[in-house]
């Protein structure tokens, strides 16, 4: 009998050894990230790629994913139905998915803005912000809820642990999805999703696409479908959103003085001040060099070449040994085609960048366009024109900590020859000289990850910016 029962006693120490060695590894890890952010000296600190390709234990969906891989191999292109996974069991997944559509107005339209909302089961998930994803130009919440290969995204492993929201902004979503080329005109930006609309309505609404109309969908989204403090996590062009929403009285009091940045940059009017010093400046993807040339209702469409330059690295999961940076554009723009817009109206770039000496022309291309088709939706243009170029006016006080994330290979926020002179280096020194008393953090995922990283390695980013997360509520 006493033989026995030490044998049992081993084969259950055994069985434990593993994931209490894994769990301490995490925990390692995690304190290793918080050390680093702790250095308030430091203009940026990095973490190390053993390290960040050790992360994600803890992290697993409780079915592997399966559930919605399926589903997206049933649709035409992966365009599966949002509302179909808030229908699957939520013990599969780990959180309890639903869809919301939100519809909105101003400048006397209507506008749909939507949200997937994963509330994690887990009950800790109560102790952190919402953590609310918002999507970049030509991209929607597929890219951040699956991979190109439709399994896990960076979403789903984060909700494992905190309850997430990946918002679509208005237009970047479709049911279905588009089936047109996205050269071809008639693709156009789904702004309301129960009806086509005329070419004329897309083109002015492509021309009177704001910062500040997008924050009111956010605002409804968050307001009325979430609770307690929210993490606003604006991925590119979207990056301002969260600086917008520092304005607003209602979000302000619940984003508690934190900030979290994913290859997110900073609001527009650093970018003209970084140029005023005469540094040099870090051209953003799809930043307008033709302001001017190209009509503002034509959208800026992507192709393979653009994305071949600083999107497309070696860790995209759909590379293949020998391919080069334009093989797996091409092959992931093609794999995308259909539930990913791969359109961008030119505002955001503009409100986004150095443009702001472009506001007159923005005016008249808008009131041009509404001579021309006669106005017949009674849009007020001095509406439109004192919301232009917002994102130039946005407070940079008031925060308590802050923390940008980038990667090694995003060549649009960090430059891994010279790191100092990396545009988000700049930003965060602007933050730390607004709030002396804050505590103003970078980091920098040291490994060959791209802006989309989130695609690359998603469940070891989950791990890392949830450690993130945790340093920014801590006591």
């Amino acid at each position: 009998m006493k033989a026995k029962g030490f044998g049992a006693v081993l084969a259950l120490f055994a069985a434990i050894l593993p994931a209490g060695f894994v769990l301490a590894q995490s925990q390692g890890l995690e304190q290793k990230i918080w050390t680093l952010l702790d250095d308030g000296k430091a203009a940026y600190v990095s973490l190390a790629e053993s390290d960040l390709r050790a992360l994600g234990a803890g992290f697993d969906l409780p079915d592997g994913g399966k559930s919605i891989t399926a589903l997206a191999g049933k649709a035409d292109g992966g365009a599966f139905d949002p509302r179909d996974v808030a229908r699957l069991p939520a013990q599969q997944l780990g959180y309890k998915a639903d869809w919301i559509v939100e519809r909105f107005r101003r400048y006397n339209l209507d506008w749909d803005i939507t949200a997937l909302r994963l509330a994690s089961l887990n009950p800790e998930a109560r102790n952190y912000p919402w953590f609310i994803i918002i999507n970049g130009g030509a991209a929607n919440f597929y890219e951040f809820y699956v991979d190109l290969k439709n399994r896990p995204g960076w979403a789903q492993y984060l909700a494992q642990k905190l309850n997430v929201m990946i918002v679509t902004i208005p237009g970047n979503f479709k049911y279905g999805g588009w089936d047109l080329p996205v050269l071809d005109a008639r693709r156009q930006p789904a702004y309301l999703l129960d009806r086509d609309l005329s070419l004329d309505e897309y083109e002015m609404r492509n021309a009177i696409y704001t910062n500040s109309l997008i924050l009111q969908g956010l605002k409804a989204l968050v307001t009325r479908h979430t609770s307690g403090d929210i993490l606003l996590i604006g991925h590119s062009t979207s990056g301002e959103l969260s600086m917008l929403a520092y304005e607003d009285p209602d979000l302000r009091p619940r984003l508690k003085g934190r900030y979290l940045g994913w290859g997110s940059g900073g609001p527009a009017r650093l970018e003209l001040l970084r140029k005023v010093r005469g540094k040099e400046i870090v051209a953003r993807a799809g930043a307008s060099r033709q302001a001017g040339k190209t009509p503002l209702h034509v959208l800026e469409r992507r192709d393979p070449p653009s994305y071949a330059r600083g999107y497309s690295g070696f860790l995209n999961p759909l590379y293949e040994a020998g391919m080069t940076h334009l093989q797996i554009a091409q092959r992931w723009l093609a794999a995308e085609a259909r539930r990913r817009p791969n359109f961008k109206q030119q505002l955001q770039n503009l409100e986004h960048g150095a443009d702001l000496g472009e506001k007159a022309w923005v005016e008249n291309e808008i009131e041009s366009l509404l001579k021309r088709t006669g106005n017949p939706w009674r849009i007020a243009v001095e509406d439109v024109e004192k919301d232009l170029y917002a994102t130039n006016f946005t407070r940079m006080d008031g925060f308590q900590r802050m923390v940008w994330t980038t990667a090694k290979l995003d060549r649009n926020h960090w430059n891994a020859e010279e790191p100092m002179r990396s545009i988000e280096v700049f930003i965060a020194n602007e933050y730390r000289a607004k709030n002396p008393e804050a505590q103003v953090r970078l980091i920098n995922w040291d490994l060959p990850m791209t802006h989309y990283g989130h695609l690359e390695l998603p469940q070891q980013l989950a791990a890392a910016h949830y450690s993130v997360v945790r340093w920014l509520v801590r006591a």
